[in-house]
């Protein structure tokens, strides 16, 4: 009996969930900055506004003509939003279809991701309507989702945009915080526990379960400093961290409370709510047959709260000191 529990827990767990995050647009690093975007065929046409150019095919000029009024209207209400200045004219390439989509951008992409960002070269690449699934996002919140790259991604410079903020703040400001995410969280939370700040910060897991957790975390954390802060501490967490603070010394000049207190916080609210019932009810005649192991899980959770926040302060110290040896050794690099 126990045997079969275990495998039954092993199948609901290890399912392929419905992961946003094959349908979210990536963040592709750019190691030079500032370089030209790549050139395109001429048959491409480029359509100038204020803030974005946008280049497509005649066959696509409709959605080009849509998606050039929405950029005048959306990156500098983006910008207003973030704290930042709208910074360099974009170019958003409306790919005609995947092959156009794969081969114009300047490095490999993801074949499911239905946008890119390049934030240092000011450019954004998009799928024509006929080029995306039925289950894609709107198109215009898409390119939403990849201005807020781009303005986080040029502020920040040459430093790196800690995965968690540049995931989240896109989701946040581009309306995808949707109805699913507690499920989702649910599901991770069970299945194989939250991720701390610090395994958010530095890129997100190849693994499709892992990953739609870490930008279902990534949405819902910036979504919950903006309902408990205000979307004033937005600003402040990435003007702070734009101009190089560490993320403790950024987040307590949102927030007030260290990074360690407010991981805690966010993350105890997850755990006390009830959330990891929701994932049980969800697969039906599974839930009597493993809700004694969900409430051994939830109590090993909190048994471990505590210690987990002591080891997030120490890899709190460890980063600051880390990012006081780079900051020492560009200084030196640039004497």
């Amino acid at each position: 009996m126990i045997t079969a529990m275990l495998l039954l827990l092993t199948a609901l767990f290890s399912a392929p969930a419905q992961a946003q995050a094959w349908e979210a647009a990536s963040v592709v690093d750019v190691s030079v900055a500032l370089e030209p975007m790549p050139e395109l065929p001429n048959t491409y046409m480029a359509d100038p506004g204020l803030y974005a150019t946008v280049h497509a095919r005649p066959a696509d000029r409709h959605t080009a003509k849509q998606l050039s009024d929405h950029a005048l209207q959306v990156v500098p209400e983006l910008a207003e939003r973030l704290g930042l200045g709208t910074g360099r004219s974009m170019n958003i390439v409306l790919a005609h279809d995947q092959s156009d989509f794969e081969n114009l951008q300047p490095g490999t992409t993801h074949d499911w991701a239905d946008g890119t960002a390049w934030p240092q070269r000011s450019l954004i690449y998009l799928r024509a309507p006929r080029a995306r699934s039925g289950k894609s996002k709107d198109l215009e919140q898409v390119l939403e989702h990849e201005v807020v790259h781009v303005l986080l991604g040029q502020a920040f410079g040459r430093r790196p945009v800690p995965t968690w903020l540049q995931e989240g703040m896109a989701q946040y400001f581009a309306g995808q915080v949707t109805p699913d995410l507690p499920k989702r969280i649910a599901r991770g939370m069970i299945g194989g526990g939250l991720m701390s700040l610090n395994q958010l910060s530095y890129g997100f897991p190849h693994n499709p379960q892992r990953a739609d957790l870490a930008y279902a975390q990534s949405a819902d954390l910036i979504n919950w400093i903006a309902s408990e802060y205000g979307e004033e501490s937005l600003r402040t967490l990435v003007q702070q961290m734009s101009r190089g603070e560490s993320m403790n010394s950024s987040l307590y000049a949102a927030t007030g409370v260290t990074s360690a207190e407010l991981e805690l916080a966010w993350q105890s609210r997850l755990k006390d709510s009830g959330l990891w019932l929701s994932a049980f009810m969800a697969e039906g005649s599974f839930f009597v047959l493993v809700i004694p192991f969900a409430l051994w899980g939830a109590w090993s959770l909190r048994k471990r709260q505590r210690a987990t926040l002591a080891r997030w302060e120490e890899e709190e110290r460890r980063r600051a000191a880390y990012e006081a040896f780079v900051a020492r050794t560009q200084w030196m690099s640039m004497g």
